[in-house]
């Protein structure tokens, strides 16, 4: 089956570690069979940090909305930005 691969702008609400936020990204997008592949953390500014995530996940109908929902529901995670999405193979 082939795979997506997307870049993700996670922006943190600063009430959790980044480490625990990417900890807890990496269950979400694994109960969804997804793979958090690599991450970069930006600080914006007032106390906010930005997570840009590439991701893996299978190519699907609805995926990204998947993707998505599961990364807006960890905990920490004040909003998420598809940045952009390709096929990996």
């Amino acid at each position: 089956m082939a795979r997506i691969m997307a870049l993700v702008r996670v922006l943190l609400d600063g009430s959790v570690e980044s480490s625990k936020v990417l900890e807890d990204l990496r269950s979400a997008l694994s109960s969804i069979g997804g793979n958090l592949e690599s991450h970069e953390e930006k600080p914006i500014g007032f106390g906010i940090t930005a997570l840009n995530v590439v991701l893996t996940a299978p190519e699907e109908d609805g995926i990204t909305d998947k993707i998505m929902e599961a990364i807006q529901g960890v905990k920490g995670v004040s909003s998420a930005e598809l940045e952009r999405v390709t096929r990996a193979g």
